[in-house]
């Protein structure tokens, strides 16, 4: 009777274990029954990303990254499946290589379940297929603009080189009326990006001091983003006004302090002369979108400068900087992307603007890399990255709606990128020891936020797959 008693014990607490309780939403027998009538709880909702459209070229090898999609901490914990008449499902991704008999539009459903088969969530969007008909009738000029993500312009070159380019791998298309434009430059094309920045940045004076130097005897003229420094600041230029030696450069300064009443400039990097004189100078603004005489947007002496005197094109890709994990209120960011978007439109109102959503942050240690231990500090840190991952994917969205509203889905376009882009492979990374005492090496995140150049390449394909779809048909 003693050992009855002890074995009823343990089968109780096993019964318990067993089906007591079961947070992913699968049936339950509640504590202590033996009713063999399954209870059920709530299953546990998993949201999935998606846009409206994602867009896929003849030729061009489309891969979308469950990762990029699935809101969940493993999504590879669940049962995925894709639903497409078209191309195929593998582990980590559906993969597609059109043919010209695909052309059309087609339904991309993506299902997440559990092990009891129970829909856990599940989204469909429009898969079009295009194929590169000819080039633009007229020409097109296309700002490429963002933060530190563009600021060297590696996907902005990428993409003009598969459009305009020819050879290479994916190989160029030799398409013609294509022009990428903008201040900074590099690889025959110029784009607009500034490091740390935000749509506020530049729907406002900017995010960054500026001074104006009035410059003299110069012989070499400075490159944009050329650091000069004086009284103890760095100064990195900007803008360039000089003819026959004399003019103004205006120039950006992280730390606020102001620079000497007149002096030299001393060259710490980039191009341009060594040193260079200025008689005076003035608190300019650090937005290139910005009059400051005037103290209000005017992007049009932008494009007379910088794009031909035409805009025809904004691919945008901003929103990463000033943000909070598990955050749900875009209200911050959307807001003063309204005011950057309604300038250009009122101005350029035969634009487009593609609005390019985020990316999914480093999951291998990125974040921790770059943003510490933070959290318990603040409160909320970038270092919580499934909080981030919630955070960019909830943006996207956000984007999405902006994109739809009446007064914006004419002219503005959201452009998925998370889909489209290897979040686990194409970050950041280095081999480091898998302990102290090891030499056994693992992959290890080395930054948060930004692509290895594989990345940024991926990020091209998507804006070569948008352009051909809206502009070569």
């Amino acid at each position: 009777m003693k050992y009855s008693k002890i074995f009823f014990c343990l089968l109780s607490i096993c019964m318990f274990c067993v089906y007591g309780q079961a947070q992913d939403g699968t049936k339950v027998i509640s504590a202590g029954s033996v009713d063999k009538t399954a209870a059920k709880l709530p299953y546990q909702a998993i949201d999935i990303s998606l846009p409206d459209t994602i867009y896929a070229v003849v030729g061009d090898k489309l891969q979308l990254f469950y990762r990029g999609m699935i809101k969940t901490h493993d999504p590879y914990f669940y049962d995925i499946l894709v639903a497409c008449s078209n191309g195929n499902q593998y582990p980590r991704y559906f993969e597609y290589t059109p043919r010209a008999s695909d052309v059309g539009t087609v339904p991309f459903t993506l299902q997440v379940k559990d092990s009891d088969n129970n829909v856990l969530g599940q989204k469909t969007c429009k898969l079009v297929t295009k194929a590169a008909v000819r080039s633009p009738a007229v020409n097109k000029n296309i700002l490429c603009l963002g933060d530190s993500g563009t600021t060297e312009g590696i996907w902005c070159q990428e993409a003009s080189r598969r459009l305009i380019g020819s050879g290479g791998t994916p190989a160029g298309l030799s398409l013609t009326n294509i022009s990428f434009v903008g201040r900074k430059t590099g690889g025959g094309i110029g784009w607009e990006g500034n490091g740390g920045w935000t749509y506020g940045c530049y729907a406002t004076a900017g995010c960054r001091i500026a001074y104006r130097f009035y410059v003299f005897g110069v012989v070499m003229p400075p490159a944009i983003d050329s650091v000069y420094t004086n009284n103890g600041q760095k100064f990195t230029v900007a803008e360039i006004n000089i003819t026959e030696g004399v003019g103004n450069i205006r120039c950006l300064c992280r730390v606020p302090g102001a620079p000497s009443a007149s002096g030299i400039l001393t060259k710490s990097s980039g191009k341009g002369d060594d040193t260079i004189t200025f008689a005076s100078h003035k608190v300019d603004s650090g937005n290139p979108f910005w009059n400051a005489a005037k103290d209000l947007l005017d992007i049009k002496s932008y494009v007379d400068k910088y794009c031909n005197g035409a805009l025809d094109v904004v691919y945008v890709w901003l929103g990463a900087n000033a943000q909070q994990p598990w955050r749900t209120d875009f209200s911050f960011s959307l807001k003063p992307a309204k005011t950057l978007f309604d300038h250009i439109h009122s101005i350029y109102p035969q634009a487009k603007i593609k609005m390019m959503g985020n990316l999914v942050p480093s999951l291998n240690g990125g974040m921790g890399a770059n943003y510490g231990a933070c959290w318990a500090a603040s409160g909320a840190g970038y270092n919580d990255t499934y909080g981030m991952l919630v955070t960019f994917l909830n943006m996207n969205q956000a984007y999405q709606d902006l994109a739809n509203e009446p007064g914006y889905s004419g002219f503005v376009e959201f452009v998925n990128l998370s889909s489209q882009f290897d979040s686990e492979n194409n970050r950041a990374e280095s081999d480091v020891a898998v302990n102290s005492r090891s030499s056994k090496t693992e992959k290890r995140g080395t930054n948060g936020l930004h692509p290895a150049t594989e990345g940024y390449y991926q990020t091209a394909d998507v804006v070569f797959r948008n352009f051909v779809a809206n502009f070569c048909q």
